[in-house]
């Protein structure tokens, strides 16, 4: 006879009752063990089998030795107490049984009280594999309900937690294909389980359902947990489960099916739609639609003038909702108009001066041109151009008609009353090289001076970047932002020959190509050769494709080695803005610009560099809607122009008239007997072929203000988070919430102190299950006073907290870092659940 699993695992179980017993009794009613009792050969004992010979084998048995040990099998059903010859054996010996069930019980290291659940449940115990992996999960004081959460838990291949078998559950349906078979019963059914998985549930989610189902369950959940649609009538653990669910990487993605799937099966549009303006969402973040909700009655409200505190307190409100980040353009656009109508309602665009025109604008005037890019970026980067429709038509009037129009025309009165071009509150840009690079290397204190030219980053960019990398922690950079008065005409050609070393300018007024002392400074190899003389050779000029791409370790030591001066021309912005077919993406392309320069920092800063400038040629003016008939000029009379731009042209004899600025050659620096024209405002020459809405050349603030970002590297990096501590947290939870304060320790500095983002979720010591829906508290206040910067917490308990009653929580506070999806610890409170005698959590 072939030797089975079974067969062997009966002998073992022989084994070890003959060891413990004299006589071991073994009933068989219908002959299945027949052949296992035949095979069976007992190590020390006698194994008889009994077939009405039960008197005399109790008579052998009494006058035998009491070493001697004996087996009885007995193919029949063990008959009452009164009828059975054997009873004195059997009380004092061992009824062996190898049932089915038994067997099974036995193999997964249950004892005999749960062989009717083993009876009920033959098919998951056919199994040796699932029958180990249950025995491992096994504790001593399990009971049935345990058992069987253990069994689904293996089934399921997850933890033996109903909230995580019903986000397995989740996941493996289609809520969309209504052909689809329910997994509860696909997995749990043919092992007779399915009905004690929505036991369990209804247990922790108080669901009840005559055919349970997990269509059916998913209704319940989020009409229990939304305030939209009809009430459900689940327990306060749904919240909590629905938080797990959001908050879960593996199992997001399913939420956000569901979720969608829901919204239109309870008409959730339909319904926000009709919903009155009482109605507040608060955290309510179920269905993506309730995002698009918010936002959108939140641009109305703009709109509608209505607070601008009350706006961004709204936004503030929804940046914990999971739908958030997608929807992160849209808010940001609206919190970029806020703080653009904020600004422009302080702002005074009068110019008294020209001088006092370049402090304004370099003082925050500037801050107006940044906003207005910055939400044109989010307006576009969200593609929702239906919905913010109003919102880019009431910026784009505001800025063109309240800020550009006023603010050039008033500035170029000031142009137009020059003789010459240049100020005394900001250094011409020719001087940028002496002040800038030659100072600083002549200096015994810097041995390499890397300089990053960015064709056409402004003023207010610059400003932009230099704040987020400053205001960021980890980037290693301090800088500070200077002032340059462009060179005129403000385009490449003679913006990159004002960065050069050399004692005069020139342009060529036929091509508008620049030249320094009498040299060509057209092209990277001509402005390398000039650096080159500069430096006697140690100077490098080099485009930023090809500086990152220079390995470190071997062509960046030896640029680095060979070079003090290394400077790096970068094109970006003025490449996409200065042509028709790409210019109404200039937007995105000064925040592409802000990605590679921070690419080229880094690179420095592997090649150890620990100073750094960064500038540009010159500025530009920029309006996304196209520009209207009355914003274009025609060319003025004139001997002969040589050269056309949009915002400029060379020649000679140019007949000054209304509307246009002429200077000669040597007003602006460039010596020859040549003229420049420039239109004034906000006008444009016609150019067939060239876009109009991105342009430069000319003399509005936004042009000829160059910025120079100074960077120094730090050797330690001094920004941190700022930090929370708890206020009034008590030591017991007597009722179904937990309050307490949340204090920021210091304000929010820029460069210094950083804001601080956590999740907070109340927890069972035991076994570390979540008791509430977790919370998100951003704390970037930058008052001083202290107590502005105290936030309340309030946390409502799940039902499931009944549990745990009289046991010890864990108040947890984690810290949420960019870029980073899984929170890491920051501060943990214990503390006793104790609720009073005959309360339960049923009523929260």
């Amino acid at each position: 006879m072939t030797i089975t699993p079974t067969s062997l695992r009966i002998q073992d179980s022989l084994d070890a009752a003959l060891s413990r017993r004299r006589v071991v009794l073994w009933y068989d009613p219908n002959g299945e063990w027949a052949s296992e009792f035949e095979s069976y050969q007992p190590a020390s004992a006698e194994k008889l089998k009994v077939v009405g010979i039960e008197f005399s084998v109790k008579v052998a048995i009494s006058r035998a030795p009491l070493s001697q040990h004996f087996l009885l099998y007995l193919p029949s059903a063990k008959p009452p107490e009164p009828q059975n010859w054997l009873l004195d054996l059997l009380l004092a010996g061992h009824e062996f049984t190898a049932d089915r069930a038994s067997l099974d019980i036995q193999d997964a290291g249950l004892t005999l009280e749960f062989k009717e659940l083993a009876q009920q449940h033959k098919a998951f115990f056919r199994s040796p594999v699932r029958t180990s992996k249950l025995k491992e999960l096994l504790r001593p004081n399990d009971d049935d309900v345990a058992v069987r959460l253990k069994m689904l838990a293996v089934l399921a291949k997850q933890p033996p937690d109903i909230d995580k078998l019903l986000l397995h559950a989740f996941s493996q349906l289609d809520p969309a294909n209504p052909d689809a078979d329910d997994p509860v019963e696909a997995l749990y059914g043919s092992h007779q389980l399915s009905r004690h998985f929505w036991q369990a549930v209804g247990e922790k989610f108080g669901y009840r359902c005559p055919e349970p189902n997990l269509r059916d369950f998913a209704v319940a959940l989020f009409n229990s947990v939304s305030g939209i649609g009809p009430s459900g009538e689940l327990l306060p653990h749904a919240r909590v489960f629905q938080s797990i669910w959001k908050d879960s990487l593996s199992a997001r993605k399913a939420f956000e099916t569901w979720s969608d799937h829901l919204a239109g099966v309870l008409r959730v549009e339909e319904q926000l739609n009709d919903a009155p303006d009482s109605y507040d969402p608060d955290d309510d973040d179920s269905y993506e639609l309730i995002e698009r909700f918010v936002l959108s009655r939140l641009l109305q409200r703009f709109q509608s003038n209505a607070s601008d505190a009350n706006l961004l307190e709204a936004i503030r409100n929804r940046s914990s909702s999971c739908w958030f980040e997608k929807h992160q353009h849209g808010y940001r656009a609206l919190e970029l108009a806020i703080t653009f109508r904020g600004l422009l309602a302080k702002a005074d665009l009068q110019v008294p001066s020209f001088e006092e025109g370049l402090q304004r604008y370099c003082n925050g005037w500037w801050r107006l041109d940044q906003a207005y890019r910055r939400c044109i970026h989010h307006a576009r980067a969200y593609q929702q151009p239906g919905l913010l429709k109003p919102l880019r038509d009431w910026l784009e009037a505001q800025y063109v008609n309240n800020v550009l129009l006023p603010l050039t025309n008033r500035w170029s009165d000031q142009v137009a009353g020059l003789s010459s071009w240049g100020s005394e509150v900001l250094p011409r840009q020719k001087e940028f090289h002496m002040r800038y690079v030659h100072a600083p290397l002549s200096s015994q204190g810097l041995k390499r001076l890397f300089v990053v030219i960015s064709d056409a980053l402004r003023y207010e960019a610059a400003r932009d970047f230099a704040d987020r990398l400053t205001s960021q922690a980890g980037k290693g950079w301090q800088a500070e932002v200077d002032a340059l008065l462009g060179a005129l005409p403000t385009f490449t050609q003679l913006g990159m020959a004002a960065l050069l070393p050399g004692a005069q300018l020139g342009l060529n007024p036929a091509d508008a190509t620049a030249l320094v002392d009498g040299q060509s400074a057209t092209g990277t190899e001509n402005r390398s050769k000039i650096l080159k003389s500069y430096a006697n050779g140690r100077a490098r000029a080099i485009l930023a494709e090809d500086f990152l791409n220079l390995t470190s370790s071997k062509e960046g030591a030896e640029l680095t080695r060979d070079h003090d001066l290394i400077v790096i021309y970068h094109n970006r912005i003025d490449r996409i803005g200065d042509k028709r077919e790409s210019e109404a993406d200039t937007c995105l392309a000064v925040e592409h610009a802000f990605e590679d320069l921070e690419l080229i920092l880094r690179k420095i800063a592997s090649l150890k560099g620990s100073q750094a400038v960064i500038t540009a040629d010159h500025g530009f003016l920029f309006q996304q809607e196209p520009v209207a008939a009355n914003d274009r000029s025609q060319f003025p009379a004139a001997k002969e122009l040589t050269f056309k731009n949009r915002r400029f042209a060379l020649g000679t004899g140019i007949q000054a008239s209304a509307g246009h600025k002429v200077f000669s050659a040597a007003a602006l620096g460039l010596g020859a007997s040549w003229e420049a024209v420039f239109p004034l405002g906000l006008d444009r020459y016609p150019r067939s072929g060239s876009g109009s809405r991105f342009v430069h050349g000319g003399t509005s603030l936004q042009e000829v203000v160059v910025p120079v970002i100074r960077l120094r590297r730090e050797r330690k990096v001094e920004t941190r988070v700022v930090e929370a501590e708890l206020l009034r947290v008590p030591a017991k939870v007597t009722t179904g919430r937990l309050s307490f304060g949340l204090f920021q320790l210091e304000p929010v500095e820029p460069r210094k102190r950083l804001p601080l983002k956590l999740r907070i979720g109340l927890y069972a010591k035991a076994d570390g299950a979540l008791l509430c829906a977790h919370r998100s508290v951003l704390l970037d206040s930058a008052a001083g006073e202290a107590r502005e910067r105290e936030q309340q917490v309030i946390l409502e308990l799940s039902n499931a907290a009944a549990d745990y009653n009289n046991q010890v929580l864990e108040l947890r506070l984690e810290q949420q870092l960019e870029g980073v999806a899984t929170p890491v610890p920051y501060k943990t409170v214990e503390m006793k659940l104790q609720r009073p005698f005959g309360s339960d959590f049923d009523d929260f």
